[in-house]
């Protein structure tokens, strides 16, 4: 048993002399001594460790039950209403074209006026200080830029307004195309909806054509006041019994191309023959011009 001690206070005396700062006063006394010492030494270490260790933890607060468990108080603050103020703005939608609808054949050079009827589907109201412009394509006569005011001196949200501008069909044959839109006093640009914005003028000029017909024999003759009909005998003037003769004519229109538009016709009485009696040269002929097709009109038939 006396070797275990001395072995246990060996061991403890070596860490108490090895913990000691340098310069520390040594002291002298027997091995029981010693023993004690240390296990002094290990009894007030243990009992500064056990201190420490029953010291009363720390206990945090129980804030989480608090935070989850409050219950806010209602807010009496009324809710934010926005108020549904209109902005102005300038709109318009194509109603019609009241001339020249697209595709319509013109001839080279021919003038002639486009008309478009629009109405006002914004909420500011036009006056003769909205202008009618040139956008851009195919000018048709007109300088780039071309600009006209509206001729209407107010025209008001939901109303309907014709605008007309004078063109000039081009020299070559082809198909153009010419776009236009509105401008505000402000110079802001703004047009029709939903068609990008602009209305158009859309025509296809062909070249003059001259085709001769010539009549044909079994629809054409004249006819008596007294009713004789003469089939193929193409005669005008007064019977020998003084009836006036009337001469009605057909026209084969085979030869005329599908794809061209009549826009004029015109009858040749330069070639014909006069006799009988008591006149030797009659030189008096009246032709009566009748519509039976449009587009023609009687001031398109010229004698």
């Amino acid at each position: 048993m006396k070797n275990l001690y001395f072995g246990l206070t060996m061991i403890l005396l070596f860490l108490l002399v090895g913990c000691n700062l340098p310069g520390a006063q040594a002291t002298t006394s027997s091995p029981s001594e010693a023993f004690t010492q240390a296990a002094e030494t290990v009894v007030a270490e243990l009992t500064q460790v056990s201190a420490l260790a029953s010291a009363t933890p720390f206990e945090p607060t129980d804030t989480a039950t608090s935070i989850y468990t409050s219950t806010p108080s209602p807010s009496n603050t009324p809710a934010f209403t926005p108020t549904n103020t209109p902005v102005p703005f300038k709109m318009a939608s194509f109603v019609s074209d009241e001339t020249y609808p697209d595709n319509t054949h013109v001839a080279p050079n021919q003038t002639f006026a486009k008309a478009w009827r629009i109405r006002n589907t914004g909420s500011c109201s036009w006056n003769s200080n909205y202008q009618l412009i040139f956008d851009h394509g195919n000018r048709l006569g007109v300088t780039s830029g071309y600009t006209q005011p509206l001729t209407s001196s107010t025209v008001n949200s939901g109303q309907m307004v014709d605008l007309s501008v004078n063109l000039t069909a081009p020299s070559a044959s082809g198909t153009y195309t010419g776009y236009w839109r509105l401008r505000d006093p402000g110079g802001v640009l703004f047009g029709i909806t939903p068609a990008g914005g602009t209305f158009l003028v859309k025509v296809i000029v062909m070249a003059n054509t001259t085709v001769t017909l010539s009549p044909v024999a079994t629809e054409s003759g004249s006819v008596g006041s007294d009713g004789t009909i003469y089939p193929g005998d193409i005669n005008v003037g007064d019977s020998v019994d003084n009836h006036s003769i009337q001469a009605f004519v057909s026209y084969d229109i085979s030869s005329i191309p599908s794809s061209v538009t009549i826009i004029q016709i015109k009858d040749n009485f330069k070639s014909y023959t006069t006799g009988g009696n008591p006149f030797g040269n009659l030189g008096l002929l009246k032709g009566y011009k009748l519509n039976y097709t449009t587009p023609l009109i009687p001031a398109d038939y010229i004698s």
